[in-house]
């Protein structure tokens, strides 16, 4: 069955780096876990997000608006 795009729904979370991580954990483990097959996508696109974010706030890249800082 096709879905159309009206029913999707977005999720922006902000917490700091030791919660992202224990996330990351915990939907790493829903993930391996296999319990809900119909949310694998979900989890794995959750995981790639967290994981991004976690190494942006502890390996700031030099491009952009991270390459600014002068800490």
């Amino acid at each position: 069955m096709e879905r159309d795009s009206d029913d999707t729904v977005y999720c922006d979370i902000q917490m700091p780096v030791a919660q992202g991580r224990e996330l990351l954990d915990l939907v790493t483990a829903l993930r391996e876990s296999k319990a809900h097959p119909s949310l694998d996508r979900v989890f794995e696109h959750m995981q790639d997000e967290l994981s991004t974010s976690i190494d942006i706030v502890e390996k700031p890249p030099t491009w952009g608006p991270w390459g600014r800082r002068t800490t």
